[in-house]
């Protein structure tokens, strides 16, 4: 009896320090037909999206592409930017696209540089529009028909990646409502998507579309193709962009070179694309119409419907409370049950 006790007690306190691993969202695997090949991404869903005492709500989509590498930092964000009161984008799918030949997937030509060895230096390029193809036919579908999506979709690419988001920008105008293209590849094939954006900023009706645009760190006595890169990216930032009706806006990050600067662009990228979106928190427990206010005015600006998630508003109606303006809370928690009737614990909610 005493073995056995013994050996309950040591059980036990091995649950007790037993390491449980952390994982930021699921895979899954699609095959595309388009692509003629498997597809991996990964997919992490909204903090509360799976709570049985939250109602079933809706949520917007940012599709990231090189997701082996950026999938985990914009998830990250997601989650830390929705954490609070003060929330400078909503709560968010997100979706990132992994890797099998990046160089054919983001470029919009077919390359003809050659290295040294005179061979072609991206013999696989030019497969962008394969590439939209399946997100547009065949990925977005899946998500769709898997999850509680929005219609308001974010294309997400950084470098190539962010070369394909600006030619998808002109090419697919619609198959993203807003695009974010950090330090993108502007120089390829000798500028063929700068040259385009010239001529399609004249003509294109862009109204309603966002695009944030990085640009990294210029050194003064870096190689050539790096100065180029710059000021590439430059002066379709400070020439072309201010011709066009996009919701544009663009940042130099000094501090930051071509592979760092996801970290922090990512994170303006949103604020920018979002602006208009956060509430005045401090307002609101003395003028709860503010509320409804700020996102009907933010959801005409970008021609789509938002709304308040459900947990922003639990906490925003416990605030609400405890700087004793119980009445107002009354009426952000009746505004709540408008948007989600089905929401078990705003239900629980006492008027």
């Amino acid at each position: 009896m005493k073995n056995i006790l013994s050996v309950i007690i040591t059980f036990f306190f091995s649950l007790l320090h037993a390491q449980t691993p952390y994982t930021i969202g699921e895979t899954y695997t699609i095959h595309s037909n388009i692509l003629n090949e498997d597809r991996i991404i990964d997919v992490q869903l909204p903090q509360n999206y799976s709570n049985q005492d939250f109602a079933k709500g809706k949520y917007p989509v940012v599709y990231v592409l090189d997701g082996d590498t950026n999938f985990s930092l914009v998830a990250s964000l997601e989650r830390f930017s929705t954490k609070f009161l003060f929330r400078s984008q909503p709560e968010m799918i997100v979706v990132g696209i992994r890797n099998i030949d990046r160089t054919k997937d983001y470029t919009p030509t077919k390359s003809l540089s050659k290295n040294k060895d005179n061979k072609l230096q991206y013999e696989t390029s030019g497969g962008a529009e394969n590439f939209i193809n399946f997100i547009d036919k065949e990925l977005k579908p899946f998500v769709n028909k898997k999850f509680r999506t929005t219609d308001f979709n974010i294309l997400h690419g950084h470098s190539f990646g962010g070369l394909f988001a600006i030619y998808t920008l002109l090419n697919h105008t619609d198959s993203f409502d807003a695009y974010i293209a950090i330090d993108p590849s502007l120089w390829w094939d000798n500028k063929v998507i700068f040259k385009q954006a010239q001529e399609e900023f004249k003509i294109k009706d862009f109204k309603n579309k966002s695009l944030y645009v990085a640009l990294a760190h210029e050194k003064i006595d870096a190689q050539k193709d790096r100065l180029e890169h710059g000021s590439t990216i430059r002066k379709f930032c400070e020439e072309l962009l201010p011709t066009t009706q996009l919701y544009s806006s663009w940042k130099y990050y000094p501090d930051y070179n071509h592979g760092s600067v996801p970290i922090p662009s990512s994170y303006d990228a949103m604020v920018a694309i979002f602006k208009g979106i956060e509430l005045p928190i401090k307002e609101i427990p003395q003028n709860p119409e503010l509320l409804q206010e700020t996102y009907d005015t933010f959801s005409k600006k970008l021609n789509h419907t938002f709304v308040p998630e459900e947990s922003l508003l639990i906490e925003l109606i416990k605030y609400t409370q405890r700087v004793n303006q119980q009445d107002n809370a009354n009426k952000i928690l009746t505004y709540a049950l408008k948007l989600y009737p089905d929401s078990k614990q705003l239900k629980t909610m006492k008027y």
